[in-house]
């Protein structure tokens, strides 16, 4: 009889399985790099994230920028129903010089460099003019619109010159608007011995009432 206790137990012939360390992880996983790590394992500078973090910040800031001026426009932007700052009808006294000493210094400032012929030159009665002054206060205003808040190149100022400068001054420097009468000083071509509106103008707005 045999003396071990063991002897008739039977024991399976397989021996477990090594326990898998790795389960459940992506560390052993080939081509996935850990976060921060670049394809060949290495971690980047401090320099590296410092520049990178820089640049996408400086595309926020650009971002930012060009929806602050969006906003700006839109704000700045006056309701349709208010006439604009250069409209001669809406403004009263003070307004109304405060605009055209603005206007004078623009005509003084083109005078020096466009009034180089009889054609060209805008007389110096210019403001005692009703339609001359509305005529120069558009084509200022064209002038702004041609050369300010521009940072790109474009054709508006060619625009301006061939199709609101040149047609205006013809205008004006010729019989339209009787300028051309002033040499050699002022004269007011307006009519004064009629009205600018007859005294059947009541009753015939009455017949439109019914």
């Amino acid at each position: 009889m045999s003396n071990d206790p063991y002897a008739g137990i039977p024991f399976p012939d397989e021996e477990p399985a090594p326990e898998d360390s790795g389960a459940g992880s992506d560390a052993g996983a080939p081509g996935i790099a850990p976060a921060g790590v670049d394809g060949d394992g290495v971690l980047p500078s401090v320099e590296e994230l410092v520049l990178d973090h820089d640049g996408q910040l400086g595309q926020l800031r650009a971002d930012v920028d060009g929806l602050v001026g969006l906003v700006g426009d839109l704000l700045q932007k006056p309701p349709a129903e208010k006439p604009a700052p250069w409209n001669w009808k809406e403004l009263d006294g003070p307004n109304a010089a405060a605009l055209l000493t603005e206007l004078r210094q623009w005509v003084d400032w083109y005078n020096g460099r466009y009034g180089v012929t009889t054609d060209s030159r805008i007389l110096g009665c210019w403001y005692r003019h009703g339609p001359v002054v509305e005529e120069l206060t558009g084509v200022w205003i064209a002038w702004r619109a041609a050369y300010c808040g521009h940072k790109t190149p474009n054709d508006a100022p060619a625009y301006w010159h061939e199709r609101i400068l040149w047609p205006a001054i013809a205008r004006i420097t010729k019989s339209n608007w009787g300028l051309s009468a002033c040499i050699p000083a002022h004269k007011d071509p307006r009519p004064k011995t009629e009205p600018s509106t007859d005294d059947g103008f009541t009753a015939f707005t009455t017949t439109l009432n019914g």
